[in-house]
């Protein structure tokens, strides 16, 4: 039988268009794909509207999911709050047939590989990078107010997170490239 639905993760490493490619795929309303949100524990930013991107839940809440095994996978991010995704989520997706999309980090790729190997087959991981000069002018044209610091930070991070998305990424898209052209090579993966 041939499979009519399939899961993309999208990764990336930040200021390499991922929201910018997630934002242009959402508003093209393609009945074909369905986008996962994350269930999270941390406060709700003031832009931030619950359902649309996460599901904002207690730690209490999550905790009794994970007791429950209902996460597919999750993770305690920057040693603050809780994300994960919904078994439930992708079921229903599965259910409808549809084309699953959700953005992840890499380590979250590597729990799920660990935890479900049989799972394979049904995702395609895609991970968006840029090099680091392209990366540090994005990070102070969008953060000017940020010290190099808080950039070195993030360099380090990046660093180890395209040493994961060579081992166990399925693409590399050059997120140094037009937003435009990131979206076609994106969609070209993604059968679009």
């Amino acid at each position: 039988m041939e499979k009519k639905w399939h899961l993309y993760f999208i990764m990336w490493v930040s200021w390499a268009w991922k929201w910018t490619v997630l934002h242009a795929l959402k508003t093209e309303k393609n009945e074909k794909i369905d986008f996962l949100k994350s269930y999270v524990t941390r406060r709700m930013r003031p832009w931030e509207i619950d359902g649309d991107i996460y599901w904002f839940i207690t730690q209490e809440e999550f905790e009794e999911s994970i007791e429950k095994d209902e996460f597919l996978e999750y993770e305690i991010n920057h040693k603050v709050a809780y994300y994960g995704t919904k078994k439930s989520e992708v079921e229903r997706g599965l259910r409808d047939w549809k084309m699953l999309i959700k953005e992840i980090d890499t380590k979250w790729l590597i729990q799920l590989q660990a935890k479900h190997p049989d799972f394979k087959e049904n995702y395609t991981s895609i991970f968006l990078d840029a090099p680091n000069e392209v990366l540090r002018e994005r990070f102070f044209e969008r953060n000017p107010w940020w010290k190099e610091i808080d950039l070195d930070n993030r360099m380090e991070s990046t660093r180890f997170e395209r040493i994961q998305a060579k081992q166990y990424c399925d693409y590399i898209v050059d997120g140094s490239q037009s937003k435009e052209e990131v979206l076609q090579e994106i969609k070209k993966i993604i059968g679009l």
